[in-house]
């Protein structure tokens, strides 16, 4: 193995190719969902401060949220000179993130590329791609990884890549997960290295970031890439370590509004009760959203998050079928949902409901289901995705196994433009019903009075009216 030397500038960026959510589980365009937010590159981040901590100067650039090009890249490359370039990739961007990668090997042929995400975040799926331009795939947690990189360390030693070596490509051992407490002692993401301004909420138009609270989900949802690259064990940070990087944003990089990235923030009601007690007893004005189970929300946790700030809750409702919810080994019911939407409504937190449908199975009826499920729930937001067999999922392999998609055309969709059709539906029939879906939700007039019926300045007016009337033409059109 070739000897490396010690990285000394490293380039960490979103490639021009789209905004995307480019977390592990989540792939897919902002623009096409109705109520998310463009998140704060907390992956680059924590690299970024990782590196930092190793004496190398770094450099964070979100091409995609800046609305850049490849020009702008190239000219921070030669610019700079990275001896790493780093970047986060999807499986539905990436023949465009790779030409990314290209251009940094066109402009700097000895630089280290490494991507991360996308088809590399499950280690058994490292040598489904071909690389080309990437020298190395991190699959799995980035953080020690990249340190390890940046060292110098000769690639074979290092778990949880594949590599280029001539003309094969290498595969190293699995890496395991990082342990709870080694969770616990990484260093807040480097938020002085990016520009927040870019991440906005979407109602008050403040700043935005995400906050690493847990990682890990016990559960098998049959869609859900967590279990592979992020593991069933849960791993939480401490209330306390969670709070100072809340304390830390605001006071320093004046952010009040958050988002707690965990696969499933209220799993454990005690960790829930003690953090937002941390917020409350520090006196900090921040407002801040979650991800949840329709099963895991009570009205002691409800009680707490109201009062540290909590303004909205989004659950993964999936399904109006129980059949569905069962076979997609969802393990909660349809009760569960409109127990976990009333609480939230009494303790006065907004609800916000995911649903999915195109699994291999559906057909109309279970569609339908669903779309009569969205009206009765009545939660404040709702999106439907459609079913992506993200490389790594249960339902990959059995929508493979029943022909229902083209490899090679998989980069050509996400959730919310499907590639992928079910044994009764097609691609073309699944967009047409979430559009459907959508209107029928979104558009009453009911709704639209209600939603309006909160606004508490002309500020949120204004920006509930900008994405109220994009989404009506998004949805109208077609």
């Amino acid at each position: 193995m070739q000897l490396r030397s010690k990285t000394a500038r490293a380039l960490l960026l979103y490639p021009p190719t789209g905004v995307f959510v480019r977390e592990d589980r989540c792939q897919t365009p902002i623009d096409a969902m109705t109520a998310q937010a463009n998140k704060a590159p907390l992956d680059l981040g924590y690299m970024a401060a990782v590196l930092e901590a190793s004496g190398v100067e770094v450099r964070v650039r979100d091409y995609a949220a800046e609305r850049s090009n490849l020009a702008a890249m190239e000219a921070d490359l030669r610019a700079f000179q990275p001896q790493m370039v780093v970047a986060s990739v999807t499986t539905p961007t990436w023949p465009h993130d790779v030409a990314a990668f290209h251009l940094v090997k066109r402009v700097l042929p000895e630089t280290l590329t490494v991507a991360r995400g996308g088809p590399f975040a499950r280690w058994q799926s490292a040598l489904e791609h071909d690389l080309g331009p990437i020298d190395v795939a991190i699959c799995g947690e980035p953080e020690a990884i990249i340190a390890e990189l940046a060292d110098g360390r000769p690639l074979d030693t290092i778990a949880g890549i594949a590599f280029h070596d001539g003309e094969r490509v290498v595969r190293t051992a699995e890496r395991a997960f990082l342990s709870e407490d080694a969770f616990e002692a990484l260093p807040f993401p480097a938020r002085h290295l990016l520009r927040n301004e870019l991440y906005l909420a979407p109602d008050t138009g403040e700043p935005v970031t995400v906050i690493d609270t847990a990682r890990g989900c016990p559960h098998s949802c049959t869609y859900c890439l967590v279990a592979a690259s992020a593991g069933r064990a849960i791993r939480q940070r401490s209330p306390r370590r969670v709070v100072d990087e809340l304390e830390d944003c605001l006071v320093h990089h004046g952010i009040r509004t958050f988002f707690f990235k965990a696969d499933t923030f209220t799993w454990e009601e005690d960790w829930v009760v003690a953090l937002c007690q941390q917020i409350v007893s520090r006196q900090l004005d921040v407002r801040w959203a979650a991800n949840s189970r329709v099963d895991t929300v009570s009205p002691r946790r409800l009680e707490w998050m109201k009062r540290a700030g909590c303004f909205v809750l989004a659950f993964g409702i999936e399904s109006g079928s129980q059949e569905s919810l069962d076979r997609m080994k969802k393990r909660a019911t349809l009760d569960d949902a409109r127990q976990a939407v009333r609480l939230c409504r009494e303790a006065g937190i907004r609800s916000y409901g995911l649903f999915l449908i195109g699994m291999p199975w559906e057909d109309l009826a279970h569609v339908e289901q669903t779309i009569a499920f969205m009206r009765e729930l009545d939660c404040d937001y709702a999106d439907v995705n459609i079913a992506y067999p993200l490389p790594g999922t249960e339902y990959h392999a059995q929508a493979l196994a029943l022909g229902l998609f083209e490899p090679t055309r998989l980069c050509e969709g996400d959730y919310a433009h499907a590639v992928v059709g079910t044994r009764s539906l097609t691609a073309a029939d699944l967009r047409a019903l979430r559009r459907r879906a959508l209107r029928e939700f979104y558009l009453r007039p009911r709704y639209i009075l209600r939603t309006l019926g909160r606004v508490d300045s002309p500020r949120v007016f204004a920006n509930h009216l900008s994405h109220g009337l994009r989404l009506a033409r998004q949805l109208i059109a077609g």
